[in-house]
């Protein structure tokens, strides 16, 4: 069963990261945007605060009342998103972000929203395609991670950027393998079958990339390996938070 406060502690400062990311990539001529994840950042840090203070004391009343006002800031920040991949598409906006990583930004402010859904209890399970469902949507972001931690690395740190698309491929394989999978399960309504086995093919891996994640962001910290400005060691930080999350979600399917 989630915990709505965890839950909302963790998302808010995903939400965050992403603001924050958007902000510190935009051009300095994109005034109007640079305020607007300037605003996001602030929001969700109030948020994440706001769910720190209920604690175990809070009311079902005062749970309504953060769920809704959680749901109504990722439905705008979902849309300033939406607006940044449309202006990336149509070559009219400066930010150092492509629009694939944008768009994985969207996926999971719309995964945050149906687990505000599912705590409001208006979310049907079937717990194998929920469980595949969720490789669906975390084995192309931990791609996109792995492409995007690549990129960023200078060139020469050929040994890192090669781990880097060693994951990217692996991931890839994986997530073609969970597609396949989904439309088997849902026409079959089989509820383990090869399940079990993908789950820890899928764990393996991402433990592995949660290493090589720790390695760059130690690496970062202590500035040893040549990459963009801009890759600091927040962005593997908040990768491998989300990694970690998304095991948590798989492992907590079978609680």
């Amino acid at each position: 069963m989630l915990n709505l406060r965890e839950e909302i502690i963790f998302w808010t400062e995903i939400m965050r990261d992403h603001s924050e990311f958007q902000y510190t990539t935009l051009s300095p001529r994109e005034v109007e945007y640079i305020g607007q994840a300037q605003y996001y950042m602030q929001l969700f840090e109030s948020l994440n605060q706001e769910a720190k203070g209920y604690k175990d004391k809070s009311t079902p009343a005062d749970e309504a009342n953060l769920i809704q006002k959680n749901m109504t800031a990722l439905l705008n920040f979902i849309q300033f998103k939406r607006s940044i991949v449309y202006r990336l598409m149509t070559c009219s906006i400066e930010i150092g972000l492509p629009p694939s990583f944008i768009n994985h930004m969207i996926n999971e402010a719309m995964e945050y929203y149906r687990v505000l859904c599912m705590a409001q209890g208006t979310m049907p399970m079937n717990i194998a395609l929920e469980n595949i469902r969720l490789h669906n949507i975390w084995l192309p972001d931990a791609s996109g991670h792995a492409s995007a931690v690549g990129a960023e690395l200078d060139p020469v740190e050929t040994k890192l950027i090669k781990k880097a698309e060693y994951f990217v491929k692996t991931f890839d394989k994986l997530f073609k393998k969970a597609v396949e999978m989904y439309q088997i399960f849902e026409r079959t309504g089989l509820q383990d079958g090869s399940l079990g086995y993908f789950n820890e093919e899928v764990a393996k891996e991402i433990d592995a990339f949660i290493c090589y994640l720790e390695e760059v962001k130690t690496a970062r910290e202590q500035c040893v390996v040549q990459a963009t400005g801009i890759f600091g060691p927040l962005m593997p930080d908040h990768m491998i938070r989300e990694e970690k999350y998304y095991l948590y979600r798989i492992q907590l399917l079978y609680k």
